[in-house]
């Protein structure tokens, strides 16, 4: 043992000794590490500086505006009557299924009109017990024809009255589904309740937004137009008797024009001409001077304004 550890103090002395003779043994180990280690660095370079950045998604999103609907009453219906196929309602939903539906779903009810062709997915086949997606119940063949199925061909009918789609309904069970399913009390209450048939229903007219913007601009500009008018005009007219006491008794002419022109009722009788001015007096324009006005000042006033507008 003490001979090997003179050997290690020897080999230790001689390294402090001759430092260079040892680096130039270990410099092949060294470049081949260093080597190495570039390598692998290269070799990731692109990974090492690429940025993982998400691609930008497209907007999927889309803007629909409203579409034209014109004014209606839905007339209230007797629930518990139209649950019922009663001939004139089944007569009723022949026209309707034949008029509308048959060119999708066929004269047979079987999904292979002759507009069936291509579409995805394809028409439904009443035929069949199953795939339904609401149902074949009378209130879940209401709610397709009510609210038609998303993302497929079949679209909404809102437009037909109540009694029509129950008529529809009636038909497409009795004449196409087999053993079709009753509906209980509680679905005709719920389906009641839902689109409140049993009281009616007033659809207010709608115009696409793009259409309404349209129409208040130009509508806008009519009155701004007009209003223009009514100034220009009042400057040529400053020699009449009643462009003066205009002049005298406005605070604001541009203001007083705005209001009048808001309702022309005042056209019609000086006395609502003049009660229009007194009782608004803080907002249309006139000082309180108008009530110093003499019955010949007001109707100076009256005449010179009613020509003017």
């Amino acid at each position: 043992m003490s001979d090997l550890n003179k050997i290690v103090k020897d080999k230790i002395e001689q390294v402090k000794s001759e430092p260079g003779k040892v680096f130039g043994l270990l410099y092949p180990f060294i470049f081949i590490i260093i080597t190495v280690i570039c390598f692998i660095y290269v070799f990731n370079l692109q990974y090492i500086a690429r940025q993982n950045v998400n691609p930008p998604l497209p907007d999927s999103t889309s803007q629909k505006d409203l579409q034209i609907v014109q004014a209606k009453t839905i007339p209230p219906i007797d629930i518990t009557k139209v649950s019922i196929p009663l001939p004139e309602l089944l007569e009723k939903g022949k026209n309707i299924f034949t008029s509308v539906c048959s060119s999708c779903h066929g004269m047979e009810g079987k999904g292979n009109g002759p507009a069936s062709t291509g579409l995805n997915s394809p028409p439904r086949n009443f035929t069949s017990k199953s795939g339904w997606k609401n149902g074949p119940k009378i209130t879940q063949i209401f709610q397709t024809l009510q609210d038609g199925i998303p993302g497929s061909a079949m679209a909404s009918y809102e437009y037909l009255t109540p009694e029509e789609k129950f008529g529809l309904a009636h038909y497409i069970r009795t004449t196409f589904v087999p053993d079709p399913p009753k509906d209980s009390p509680d679905d005709l209450k719920d389906l009641d309740q839902l689109y409140n048939l049993s009281k009616g229903k007033e659809i207010p007219a709608q115009i696409p937004v793009a259409d309404a913007v349209k129409f208040v601009i130009s509508e806008n500009d009519s009155v701004s137009q007009n209003i223009t008018r009514l100034m220009r005009n009042d400057a040529l007219e400053q020699n009449d008797p009643g462009a003066q006491v205009f002049s005298k008794v406005s605070r604001n002419k541009l203001k007083a024009f705005v209001s009048l022109s808001r309702n022309l009722n005042w056209k019609q009788d000086e006395k609502l001409f003049i009660d229009n001015i007194v009782y608004n007096i803080k907002q249309n324009g006139f000082t309180g001077d108008v009530y110093n006005l003499s019955s010949n000042q007001w109707n100076d006033l009256y005449n010179y304004l009613n020509r003017l507008f």
